[in-house]
């Protein structure tokens, strides 16, 4: 009995010490793991910052190129900026339908940057511009010079209400401005 009151004695005080150990480091290593998530919860939102600081130039960006990409192949501005006196009316059709698709080409990836609707827009356009060059390219003849053709677009388009890509300038323009609101 003797044997059993000492081990008590000396098991109560262990215990004790070992409870208070206990409750102290567990008090401690919740404010280090509260210290690390608040840490990592920082360093988070700095990250999410400096990708806001990164993508909206970028995007910014897309939405200006996107812009020039349409106003460049603009009916009344392509003819002015690819016909040469003394082309023909399939030679201007070439090099419209050519430069049309390579400056796309050199815009696509602006689509990364800018939403899909103002993308489709955008292809849109194109598309009926090409449409518009290729009807005006059949209803000249054979031996058309470049003028003829470039005053049967010039025809109809002044037949349209609205351009396609002034419909496409004027849709991300409105989508551009309230993403900066």
């Amino acid at each position: 009995m003797r044997d059993l009151l000492e081990i008590i004695k000396l098991t109560i005080p262990a215990l004790a010490v070992f409870v208070t150990v206990y409750f102290v480091l567990k008090q401690f290593l919740n404010r280090e793991l509260e210290l690390n998530e608040q840490q990592l919860r920082l360093k988070r939102e700095e990250l999410k910052t400096q990708e806001r600081k990164e993508y909206v130039p970028l995007r910014n960006q897309a939405y200006e190129r996107a812009v020039l990409y349409l106003e460049r192949i603009d009916p009344n501005n392509i003819i002015m900026r690819i016909h040469k006196p003394g082309m023909s009316a399939r030679q201007l059709h070439a090099a419209l339908l050519k430069a049309i698709r390579d400056e796309y080409n050199h815009n696509m990836v602006q689509q990364l940057y800018v939403s899909k609707a103002s993308w489709d827009k955008l292809k849109q356009a194109k598309e009926e511009t090409v449409k518009i060059v290729n009807m005006a390219q059949n209803e000249v003849d054979e031996t058309a010079t470049g003028f003829d053709l470039s005053k049967v677009i010039f025809e109809i388009v002044a037949k349209l209400d609205k351009l396609p890509t002034t419909v496409a300038i004027d849709y991300i323009k409105t989508e551009f401005q309230k993403s900066i609101r």
